[in-house]
């Protein structure tokens, strides 16, 4: 059985991990020693900004979301049937396909007004600096251009002035 940790929240795998029974029965897993020690410190996961309750209560990550309901422990044990399992199979498939749908669309939702920032400051950026977008070797040929524009003025001028 994949257990999550219950500090990060990350899935583990059988056999990793530690495993703490507190004197009242509950049951706690943890991944690594770091999560141990933050367990041992007392310190509240959904202050630590890297764990998955911090991402939810902040908002980073989708909270409510009927596919999340096909992940409840259901402890009815069925019958085995091969049609059953084939169309169990093709469903997990689907509502994973769902699933990382909503979350891409969450996370655009979600990144839409610094979106609109960077935007702005990259343009900004663009405006200001617009002389050194221009190629060195554009800017010599434009240089040589104009030089030469100039003296076919200075050329016509003297020969107005010389008629």
């Amino acid at each position: 059985k994949i257990e999550n940790c219950s500090i990060c929240g990350c899935p583990m795998y059988p056999g990793h991990g530690t495993m703490f029974v507190r004197n009242d029965s509950k049951v706690f897993h943890f991944c690594n020693s770091k999560c141990n020690g933050i367990y041992k410190k007392k310190q509240n996961p959904r202050k630590i900004k890297w764990t998955k309750a911090y991402r939810r209560t902040r908002g980073k990550e989708m909270t409510i979301d009927s596919t999340f309901d096909f992940e409840k422990i259901r402890n009815e044990p069925i019958k085995y049937d091969r049609e059953i399992y084939s169309t169990t199979v093709k469903a997990i498939k689907r509502i994973n396909e769902i699933r990382n749908k909503r979350q891409k669309d969450f996370y655009f939702n979600r990144m839409k007004p610094s979106l609109k920032v960077r935007k702005m400051k990259i343009l900004r950026t663009v405006e200001n600096g617009s002389h050194l977008l221009v190629a060195p070797v554009v800017k010599n040929r434009l240089k040589n251009e104009a030089r030469l524009r100039e003296e076919k003025k200075k050329a016509e001028k003297l020969a107005s002035t010389e008629l």
